[in-house]
């Protein structure tokens, strides 16, 4: 369903010990909590009651379903968060590529508030960064959202073994 809980928890840069101190739960309690929200069993008091410890309030909103609404940022996410956790990355790489050949031939089938729209991020950072930048890149320039823009690894995730894009040694 979704990962609030945890996108939250890490851009505010808390571990699971300071939001369960927060709530008054366990750290085993913060973790059940955030799997019953990526499997969407969560009760939406639960969930408003986590977000509002940590200053955050739940929205909720409608809109008509679209052709491309399996390939708005926001389904990708949690289809290749579904991915990772069933340890495919094999299927998650390949739900990324097809998402932004998708996008790429029909960028207006989706509107600029769906490609804004994210309201959780891929809980691997290598695997986010990939995904700002294949699936981002699909997106035109002047459409293109702040949630887009990769940002640099603290180290090296892939290391070719061709020559032309290994790092060159002296």
């Amino acid at each position: 369903m979704s990962d609030l809980i945890r996108t939250t928890r890490a851009d505010l840069g808390w571990s699971g010990a300071a939001l369960a101190e927060r709530l008054g739960v366990t750290v085993g309690a913060i973790s059940q909590l955030e799997r019953s929200e990526r499997e969407g069993t969560i009760k939406m008091d639960s969930l408003e009651r986590a977000l509002a410890s940590m200053g955050r309030r739940l929205t909720l909103s409608a809109r008509a379903d679209s052709a491309l609404g399996d390939y708005t940022p926001a389904a990708v996410t949690d289809q290749v968060n579904d991915a990772l956790d069933d340890r495919d990355g094999s299927f998650a790489l390949r739900i990324i590529t097809h998402a932004a050949s998708v996008l790429r031939d029909d960028v207006d089938g989706l509107s600029d508030a769906e490609l804004r729209e994210r309201p959780s991020q891929i809980k691997d950072q290598r695997w986010e960064q990939l995904f700002r930048a294949v699936y981002g890149g699909a997106i035109p320039p002047e459409r293109r959202p702040d949630w887009a823009e990769p940002q640099r690894l603290n180290r090296r995730w892939y290391v070719s073994r061709f020559a032309r894009f290994a790092r060159r040694r002296k």
